[in-house]
């Protein structure tokens, strides 16, 4: 398993990686000793330590008191692995995704592969990005710890312009958005681009 391209910030304890191996793949564990924490590709995803991340985000989801997070986004979205699932969790629009798959092609998913015929690529279809694009144009790419936000947030009214999304901590804005806009839904399978 390798990233196309990484940008550390910094190690992940051996103490956290012994603490938190057993309960993810072993290719995670492996991440988490050749890379660290840092950045993936152009800083969409972000490869965190689990014990900081469990220990910032708090309690504001049950499901994340029994799973390890692996990776934010710069949407404030986090990927977590929890009970042989990998799980995103999109609180900008109150939405779990699951999926069942080994985490080599998990970090292939991250990639930016366009569509075959022209569409979108894998980061909207699967993702949800947008307006990322447009957003880091105006603002560059958000701190390891910063996203961007919707300004007013999605689920309250927020029509997603990216001239009006404005960047804050990412953990802050997960528990503001946890804290007034309510619970998440699992509501389907992350969709899978079909292999040719």
């Amino acid at each position: 398993m390798t990233f196309s391209q990484f940008h550390p910030v910094g190690s992940i304890p051996p103490t956290t990686i012994a603490r938190y191996e057993s309960l993810v793949q072993p290719e995670v564990a492996a991440s988490w000793r050749q890379y660290g924490a840092g950045f993936i590709d152009a800083g969409y995803f972000r490869q965190v330590d689990p014990a900081r991340a469990a220990a910032m985000v708090g309690n504001v989801n049950s499901i994340l008191s029994a799973s390890v997070i692996l990776f934010t986004t710069a949407m404030a979205d986090l990927i977590v692995y929890w009970n042989e699932f990998y799980l995103v969790m999109k609180f900008r629009l109150g939405e779990i995704h699951t999926t069942k798959i080994s985490f080599d092609k998990l970090v292939r998913l991250m990639e930016d592969v366009p569509s075959v015929e022209g569409g979108p690529g894998y980061r909207d279809v699967i993702w949800d990005q947008q307006p990322y694009p447009a957003v880091r144009h105006r603002l560059g790419v958000p701190a390891f710890e910063d996203c961007f936000m919707h300004v007013p947030l999605l689920r309250m009214g927020g029509r997603g312009d990216p001239a009006q999304m404005q960047v804050g901590g990412i953990w802050t804005h997960i528990a503001i958005m946890s804290q007034l806009t309510g619970p998440l839904q699992i509501t389907h399978n992350l969709p899978m681009p079909i292999e040719g």
